[in-house]
């Protein structure tokens, strides 16, 4: 979810060097039919991840796929939850306003609030991997409150999250 970045890359004889903090992601598998909600956020050496996966019926049954929150730390996981509601807020038009998502573990109790700033739409036509629906890349901001194995955690910072609308 996050770590140590470093390395350069070239294009076109420019080389830009790249040190810091960075987070990949990367889904694996056959995706027909497949939306998910997901969201990410990190300050202060902690990073946050969350996420829920609606597979078609006839791959899983949705209502056995769980929500996931993980809190990394330095030094590795601090807590997660799977105890997880993700409830979007749209405006008149169907355009998401906010995210929130609450999240409750054995070591883990957080709230977090995603307000979105700006949006990229990819429309995902009918075909061999799509299944008729606008994928939502969002840029925003987060506001966490609550606790990690003991540690109290309160910050806001920019992030981003991931949805879809269904197709008009």
């Amino acid at each position: 979810m996050s770590g140590a970045l470093s390395g350069s890359l070239t294009v076109g004889g420019e080389t830009l060097s790249l040190d810091g903090t960075g987070y990949h992601d990367h889904n694996w598998g056959f995706w027909k039919g497949v939306s998910w909600q997901w969201g990410q956020a990190q300050h202060d050496g902690l990073s946050i991840v969350y996420g829920r996966v609606f597979p078609p019926a006839e791959a899983s049954d949705p209502e056995r796929l769980p929500g996931f929150v993980g809190v990394l730390g330095p030094d590795g996981p601090l807590g997660f939850a799977t105890n997880v509601t993700i409830d979007e807020t749209n405006a008149p038009d169907g355009r998401p306003t906010a995210i929130s998502v609450r999240a409750l573990g054995s070591a883990l109790d957080l709230t977090m609030r995603f307000d979105v700033t700006s949006a990229v739409t990819t429309r995902m036509a009918q075909g061999a991997l799509a299944n008729d629906v606008n994928f939502l890349q969002l840029q925003g901001r987060y506001a966490v409150k609550g606790r990690a194995a003991g540690r109290t955690i309160q910050f806001e910072a920019p992030g981003a999250a991931e949805t879809f609308r269904g197709s008009k």
